[in-house]
């Protein structure tokens, strides 16, 4: 469910500015390159250049954006090489993760794991790009935090913070060499089948749909990036 207007006013500042700095950095508002002007933050939001600083602090601790001496700070680039090694890396722990988790998580995590493959589905149906990145983390975080491995759930965490941009970028771009709602129903389907493997403890079994998973979104990220060239079939030859 996402938060009420009373629950994010009680948080406190420097929390309210990094959700409000990171949602522009994941919706690409601010994107790769951007400078981050913390002037216009502090008027936008009505906080403090404090709390704005102290969120630019966590989000560079994050590697989402960079402080560039003398300039302030800019939003990390998204390059083929950090593509590249993301993927790489998400593949090694997420296989890990999904071992784990099928040994050690809890009844109650996997209870998590169908609510929010639940509320996935529906934001999937909806368009709601932004909650389906979001919610999508949170569902893969429930999966990190039920390995009961601390380095793991760091790792990952960050991993998934460094994902988001590259997820709402491409999901919310339509593309007619991609069909999203397949996309969707596919990546619903492998969450469902994880729960289900997890209730039954099969670490085998949770490895080979959480790498054909991430197979799955690197192929979407793919056809983004290097778009089909099949458009340019009905361009008459010189």
């Amino acid at each position: 469910m996402p938060k009420k207007k009373n629950q994010i006013k009680s948080l406190p500042l420097n929390e309210i500015a990094y959700q409000k700095i990171k949602e522009r950095i994941v919706t690409l508002k601010l994107g790769p390159r951007d400078q981050v002007d913390e002037e216009r933050l502090a008027k936008t939001l009505s906080i403090g250049r404090t709390p704005i600083r102290e969120a630019l602090f966590r989000l560079n601790a994050e590697n989402l954006v960079e402080p560039v001496r003398g300039r302030g700070f800019f939003v990390r680039d998204i390059t083929l090489d950090s593509i590249k090694d993301l993927f790489e890396t998400m593949l090694i722990l997420e296989r890990s993760a999904a071992a784990l988790a099928a040994k050690r998580i809890r009844p109650d995590q996997i209870e998590d794991l169908e609510r929010i493959n639940h509320a996935l589905g529906e934001a999937w149906d909806k368009k709601n790009y932004l909650r389906v990145t979001l919610l999508n983390s949170r569902f893969h975080g429930i999966i990190y935090q039920g390995t009961d491995n601390s380095f793991l759930i760091s790792y990952l965490g960050n991993l998934q913070l460094q994902s988001q941009r590259l997820a709402y970028m491409c999901f919310s771009k339509p593309l007619s060499s991609y069909d999203i709602e397949s996309h969707a129903e596919l990546a619903i389907k492998d969450h469902q089948s994880l729960i289900d493997l997890f209730k039954q403890g099969a670490d085998v079994e949770a490895v080979k749909v959480i790498s054909e998973h991430v197979k799955l979104f690197q192929r979407r990220i793919n056809h983004f990036i290097l778009p089909s060239l099949d458009i340019l079939d009905a361009v008459s030859p010189l």
